[in-house]
């Protein structure tokens, strides 16, 4: 008799398979950089050579639920805001689209195992036309009272416009982790990075791939604030940094898409406790490079449709 529950529980799962899987899509990244500061890296350092290679990565879900209701989920590893997990449930409403779930913070002290946030997103869009782009991660609570406590921040503004096979976007986007490090060595420190870019998203019907390139400014920087003496001005590592981006998605099937994207830096100066350092890494050469996978269950399974 178990022997007959079990065939007909796999049945189930065989025949329910398809409408669980309609319209959804799954991907995962993996990045390189040597485009940042350590964890690590000590206050008193004045050089930046951009000989450590920092990886990273993510994994992420999208699934549509309802026809006006849509769901993200994933986790990725950053070297700003370090490991963090997500969902977001986004509603549809014409032209406005709000988003709202929670985010954790995980394993990135060992003082603190888990840390909770917040995560909202808004969309204003005309079809055909422009659209303004707001979504902002929050960690709960202000304040920072045991050795390891952090906060992360994000938050990401896009404000763009159509033309003919392209769309063009002006973005600002930042990330902050401030951690408390008192007891082992003396500071709170914060990693800051601010990005501002334009964008151009270039594609058109029945080509095996679109392209996107980038233009920007960033800064880069990393603060440490005494905790003896607040007073105290804080010491700061500063890079400023002209970057070019470019990024493709090569339709490889119908289902499964190649995702690369390369950052380069074609000027860093320093500034602060950098001021005056030669143009670091590999020849001069800072940048962040990523690859990745794209599957979409719906084109690969056309009878979840």
């Amino acid at each position: 008799m178990k022997h007959y529950k079990k065939a007909f529980i796999f049945c189930l799962l065989l025949l329910t398979l398809p409408a669980a899987l309609s319209a959804l899509e799954v991907g995962a990244v993996f990045a390189l950089e040597n485009f940042d500061f350590t964890n690590a890296r000590e206050f008193d350092k004045t050089e930046f050579e951009g000989m450590n290679f920092l990886w990273g990565g993510a994994f992420f879900l999208r699934h549509t639920v309802a026809d006006n209701v849509s769901l993200e989920a994933g986790f990725f590893r950053d070297t700003i805001l370090r490991n963090i997990s997500y969902t977001l449930i986004n509603y549809n409403i014409q032209i406005l689209s709000l988003g709202v779930g929670p985010f954790f913070g995980f394993l990135n002290s060992a003082g603190t195992i888990m840390k909770s946030g917040i995560s909202t997103s808004v969309q204003l869009e005309f079809p055909g036309i422009a659209f303004l782009k707001f979504r902002s991660d929050n960690t709960i609570g202000g304040r920072l009272i045991e050795e390891g406590d952090y906060l992360q921040e994000r938050n990401d503004i896009s404000v763009g416009f159509y033309v003919y096979n392209a769309i063009c976007s002006l973005n600002v986007a930042s990330r902050k982790f401030t951690q408390n490090l008192t007891v082992s060595t003396g500071y709170e420190v914060v990693d800051n990075l601010v990005d501002y870019s334009f964008r151009t998203d270039i594609f058109q019907k029945n080509l095996s791939y679109r392209m996107l390139f980038s233009f920007g400014f960033q800064t880069l920087s990393k603060k440490y604030f005494d905790a003896a003496d607040l007073t105290v001005a804080p010491v700061k590592h500063t890079l400023n940094s002209i970057v070019i981006g470019v990024a493709t998605d090569i339709f490889i099937t119908d289902y499964l898409v190649l995702l690369l994207n390369l950052e380069s830096s074609i000027y860093t100066f320093g500034r602060h406790e950098l001021l005056g350092i030669p143009n670091p890494g590999p020849g001069g050469y800072l940048f962040r490079a990523s690859t990745g996978i794209r599957l979409d269950f719906d084109r690969l399974l056309p009878s979840a449709r």
